[in-house]
């Protein structure tokens, strides 16, 4: 017998060997390989069968989610949801079925539903014929799908569509182990990912606090300075409180200056964009985040050292500071200062969160997703302005102590990653066989 060599998380027993099973026969497909011997491969219309119910009168709407998750709309968290959707064809769920998203199921939205209710017709809602394990069937399509079998199918089926609806899905071969084997299978899974969640929740919390440490780093040091024995007073601004005696508040229009200096006709000078989490960059590093422009003939000129301002998204942290020579889009503010003062500073200013609500109470329109922060406005709101070199101090103190906690964040991310991969991993070499869990515990 030869063994397969996986580590597995165990709080109990720390890190297991998984063993191969003892015998092997080749599957037919490439993308699966071998399977054990006494595994089948089974059409899907033959393990399971469409359901079409009726809608009863108390259902409520159920999502499935890209993550495998099917469960009440109302569960989760949607920022903004109306539903202004006529619910036209509309079929009964329940739990325990297996739901397809014909058109996200490539994504990974396939799963078994944790509640009763009704669905879009654009999902495939089954159950199996017989008494085939649904779980173990809804871990291995969402394999199937994560790992690019089904889209790939999709697009085969119909050019350009990623499409997967019940008459594609019931022509599947699907991996067909014992019932008895199945169950095994997906109870196992069930508790190893529940494990892996678990630590990913933790490392996920973990970031989430040194974010917010980073957070409060800043606002802490841009408002009261270096020094914790230093002499306060009020700032005569309520939401900063007191700031150290020797500063002062200064509006922005008299440390920075509107800047509007076309480019000139059939430039080659680098475009550059506003993000929220990443500050300005050129948009060639990014291209997928937005489209390319044509051309560049009228937009804005920015020198290093400016401030690029979102004036629609200012309130939410569209504003940086920009370390390249280049050009922008006219839809922006260029902000460039008109005494000496240290940019970083301001940039840890404007982006650590401190002035998203006066950016927003600022803003002009008849509705939020209108608002914008013209410069009219924008100059109006009161700045800390420590002493030059007390600037300089604070930026090198920041760039040292936020460097040393992005490192943390950046390592806690890379292991949330390296979870989020095993997780993946396992679940494959599991339904498709690779390991045997039959006597895992």
């Amino acid at each position: 017998m030869r063994t397969y060599k996986y580590k597995l998380w165990n709080h109990r027993k720390g890190v297991g060997i998984m063993k191969r099973y003892s015998e092997y026969k080749e599957s037919g497909m490439a993308w699966i390989g071998e399977i054990p011997e006494h595994w089948n491969l089974k059409r899907a219309k033959f393990i399971f069968r469409r359901l079409q119910r009726p809608v009863r009168e108390n259902d409520e709407i159920i999502t499935a989610f890209r993550n495998g998750i099917v469960t009440l709309r109302k569960n989760r968290r949607t920022l903004g949801f109306t539903n202004s959707l006529k619910e036209i064809g509309y079929q009964g769920l329940r739990k325990d079925d297996l739901v397809i998203h014909a058109m996200d199921g490539h994504a990974g939205a396939i799963g078994v539903s944790d509640s009763d209710g009704k669905s879009s017709p654009v999902y495939s809602v089954c159950r199996p014929i017989a008494q085939d394990n649904v779980y173990y069937y809804a871990y291995l399509l969402r394999y199937m799908a994560l790992s690019g079998f089904i889209e790939s199918l999709a697009r085969g089926i119909r050019e350009r569509s990623t499409n997967f609806r019940f008459n594609e899905f019931k022509e599947l071969d699907l991996l067909s182990p014992t019932v008895p084997e199945q169950s095994q299978i997906a109870n196992f899974l069930d508790r190893k990912t529940g494990q892996i969640d678990e630590l990913i929740r933790i490392k996920e919390r973990q970031v989430e606090l040194l974010q917010e440490q980073r957070t409060t780093l800043i606002n802490q040091t841009v408002t009261k300075g270096l020094d914790p024995n230093v002499e306060m007073k009020p700032s005569e601004v309520e939401w900063i409180g007191e700031i150290p005696g020797h500063w002062k508040m200064i509006n922005t229009k008299y440390l920075f200056r509107l800047v509007t200096e076309p480019a000139p006709q059939n430039n080659d000078y680098e475009l550059l964009s506003i993000y929220t989490d990443i500050g300005v960059k050129p948009r060639k590093e990014l291209e997928e985040r937005g489209n390319r422009a044509t051309t560049t003939d009228g937009y804005w000129l920015v020198k290093k050292g400016d401030f690029i301002v979102n004036k629609l998204l200012a309130w939410m942290g569209a504003i940086g500071l920009s370390n390249y020579e280049g050009v922008t889009s006219p839809a922006y503010d260029i902000l460039r200062k008109i005494r000496p003062l240290n940019e970083r500073f301001y940039e840890y200013l404007f982006r650590c969160g401190l002035y998203f609500t006066e950016f927003k109470k600022w803003s002009r329109g008849i509705m939020e997703v209108r608002l914008r922060l013209y410069f009219d406005q924008f100059g109006q709101i009161p700045l800390v302005f420590p002493p030059v070199d007390e600037q300089n101090k604070i930026v090198n103190f920041l760039d040292r102590k936020t460097g040393q906690i992005d490192e943390l964040i950046t390592t806690e991310q890379r292991k949330i990653e390296l979870l989020k991969e095993y997780r993946q991993s396992l679940i494959s070499e599991v339904v498709t066989g690779k390991i045997d869990v039959r006597n895992e515990v």
